[in-house]
């Protein structure tokens, strides 16, 4: 009896087994769709083109205070050239190029704010900071040498 209870409920099981797979083949699954809308959200909100130069302008503050900081304690700009050029030319180049890359990465700041996105700014500021460090460097170290030097006279 159970043989025969088993077998009529593998049956019935089978049974349903091929309904179901009948009934999955039996859907069209290519028919038409209906059609989506998609919304585009609103572009993002940017400033002004006149606020961003506003603030790259006072990215390039600190040039302004640096040359009135000169002129108050006596340095006029002709001066301030005579000191960075007196010397060894190797002392000379290493002080140009340390000004060069520091005017480099405040250009390169007017540029981020006016143009560049961040990563691209990013990738030019890693570049650029290397250079900065080891100009800087050399120009630090051939002033620090020179002051040594005047003080032992």
């Amino acid at each position: 009896m159970t043989r025969t209870i088993m077998s009529v409920i593998g049956l019935v099981l089978a049974a349903s087994i091929a309904t179901l797979v009948q009934a999955a083949g039996d859907e069209d699954v290519f028919e038409l769709q209906p059609e989506i809308h998609h919304v585009f959200r609103e572009a993002e909100k940017m400033p002004p083109a006149a606020f961003s130069k506003l603030f790259a302008l006072i990215t390039l503050a600190p040039w302004l205070i640096l040359v009135g900081g000169w002129l108050q304690i006596g340095y006029t700009p002709a001066k301030v050239i005579s000191e960075l050029t007196s010397g060894s030319t190797a002392r000379t180049a290493y002080i140009a190029s340390f000004l060069a890359s520091l005017v480099g990465l405040e250009y390169l700041f007017y540029l981020y704010w006016t143009q560049l996105d961040l990563f691209q700014t990013l990738t030019y500021l890693g570049g650029l900071s290397i250079v900065t460090f080891f100009t800087g460097q050399r120009a630090l170290s051939s002033i620090q040498t020179k002051r040594l030097v005047n003080e032992k006279k």
